[in-house]
């Protein structure tokens, strides 16, 4: 994830150092430190909300057709573990 990270941050700092390079020498520009910080928050940002949008697509998708399916499967296991075990406390004598 590190790696991804930074990679993006290289390919993020390419326009600020081609801008600086376009720039007339005699107008005043902000380093290429800022630029760079300005595009590294930017594409962070653009990156959470793919992210949180991502994230939604995927909570509505399983809500919609993944959940009704796996729900009963879930809740199988348990039913039968209950059974099971009222049957084994009921046939087996407890010493205590």
């Amino acid at each position: 994830m590190l790696n991804k990270l930074a990679l993006l941050a290289l390919i993020c700092m390419l326009p600020a150092c081609t801008l600086m390079e376009s720039t007339p020498p005699g107008l005043p520009t902000p380093g290429v430190i800022q630029r760079t910080k300005e595009a590294y928050r930017s594409a962070v940002e653009n990156v959470k909300n793919v992210g949180e949008l991502m994230w939604g697509i995927a909570t509505m998708y399983y809500d919609d057709h993944v959940k009704e399916r796996v729900d009963p499967y879930l809740t199988w296991p348990s039913f039968n573990y209950t059974s099971v075990w009222s049957r084994v406390k009921a046939r087996v004598p407890w010493t205590g």
